[in-house]
């Protein structure tokens, strides 16, 4: 079934007016009636061209119907001012897990509630972890397209009801008799707007869209495919290789990793947590991203996401990454249960590999591997979790492969699979067991 985004487009696609007949001198003749730039058009077709004529016309109005009763049924969850308030309930699913009046915390169910909320006892900074990044020009034109004039980071995600792809954590507002089935979003129509600029929708009342709570400061939108959501986002051409790059050697090395694809110029990932709630580390840890502050926590909070987390460090050393911070990395919790499913695969590495440095010509203990190693030297729980890392073996050959894998090709790419290696291999057996 096509999304709205989808008869959008068609629509925009087929003729406009109408077709009607005029008989002179005995012969018929087929007329086509339409408006263009305000004014109106009469041309005469022939048989051939109004019989296609008729059929688009007929399939526009059809669209026109079915936008018609979506916009009918959009205005039963659209939110009112009086709902913009911090005084509800935080929501997971349909089962309520935290309390708020005017941003204080009254209730929480700590099994389930999010960590931010959990750790701070506020509402401000889970909102704030899920609102569009406004730097983006985007951003500000899906603003205006939406009718929302509020600058304001914890009211902006609100106008969705603070829903996210990523998560089934929302806000109720008090007094709403709003259900989770009511307000999960169902289309993409706003997806061109938020990538690209295209708008498609303009309205004076706020909408569901996943785009309101789509973090980063890269053009990005979310699009539905095959009843499944993919986050596409801009990128030049050595970011988009990056991308791709690092996602096929996450799966050779056994790095789970978010599904990364090329499609028409940008790149695009499926969204990972479809069937779980993802945790950005901001929420449970905070913006300290340092391996010697972060490592030993999440050895005490789970030793087994503490290990994911030490794996992931070692792909971003390999590939250079410096961009990891604790947004971009998370933990999955089961929907029903809260518990720790695992680390959150990886996602994220457009600013890694060759777009941002000259990597080719990398020394093979530059600055990020020597901080990487001195951080495992100097952290007893890192020295124990990397000698039962489970590092794979790889081969020229299979680096070569991921090269071919990619449509967008660079130079020196043989020299690229070399670098890799001896960075991947020089990791994998700097700290071995009969050194400790």
């Amino acid at each position: 079934m096509a999304t709205l985004s989808e008869l959008i487009k068609e629509k925009r696609s087929l003729p406009a007016g109408n077709i009607y007949q005029k008989t002179i001198n005995g012969k018929t003749y087929n007329y086509y009636q339409y408006f263009e730039n305000g004014k109106r058009y009469t041309k005469i077709v022939d048989e051939e061209t109004c019989i296609s004529l008729r059929k688009g016309i007929a399939r526009r109005k059809e669209i026109e119907s079915i936008v018609k009763e979506y916009r009918q049924k959009e205005k039963l969850v659209t939110l009112s001012k009086k709902t913009l308030s911090l005084t509800g309930e935080l929501m997971c699913g349909n089962v309520p897990v935290a309390k708020f009046e005017n941003g204080d915390l009254v209730e929480i169910n700590k099994k389930l509630a999010p960590y931010a909320v959990i750790r701070t006892s506020r509402l401000e900074l889970f909102l704030k972890l899920r609102t569009i990044d406004m730097s983006r020009t985007n951003a500000r034109i899906l603003k205006r397209a939406l009718g929302i004039s509020t600058d304001e980071e914890t009211t902006i995600p609100l106008y969705s009801y603070a829903m996210c792809v990523s998560d089934n954590y929302w806000f109720k507002p008090k007094h709403s008799k709003v259900k989770y089935q009511d307000i999960i979003f169902k289309d993409d129509s706003l997806f061109d707007l938020s990538l690209k600029g295209n708008s498609l929708y303009f309205s004076s009342k706020p909408k569901l869209t996943p785009e309101l709570t789509t973090i980063g400061s890269f053009e990005k939108g979310w699009k539905i495919i095959d009843g499944e959501w993919w986050l596409y986002k801009k990128g030049n051409e050595k970011q988009i290789f990056s991308e791709l790059f690092c996602y096929h050697f996450a799966k050779l090395i056994g790095l789970p990793t978010a599904k990364y694809e090329y499609d028409e110029g940008y790149i695009r990932s499926k969204n990972f947590a479809d069937k779980y709630n993802f945790e950005p580390m901001a929420a449970l840890f905070g913006e300290d991203d340092k391996y010697e502050s972060l490592l030993p926590f999440l050895y005490q909070f789970n030793r087994k996401v503490a290990s994911e987390y030490l794996y992931l460090s070692v792909f971003d050393a390999v590939v250079y990454n410096v961009d990891r911070h604790n947004e971009n990395t998370g933990i999955l919790r089961d929907r029903n249960t809260g518990e720790i499913v695992s680390l959150a695969p990886n996602f994220d590495n457009n600013l890694a590999l060759i777009s941002t440095i000259d990597m080719l010509n990398l020394p093979k203990q530059d600055g990020l591997i020597k901080v990487f190693i001195k951080f495992v030297k100097s952290c007893p729980e890192a020295i124990l979790l990397y000698q039962d890392l489970v590092f794979k073996d790889i081969a020229i050959s299979d680096l070569q492969s991921i090269i071919d894998k990619i449509p967008i090709k660079i130079e020196d790419s043989d020299r690229l699979i070399d670098v890799i290696y001896q960075r991947y291999n020089y990791l994998k057996n700097i700290f071995n067991k009969q050194h400790y």
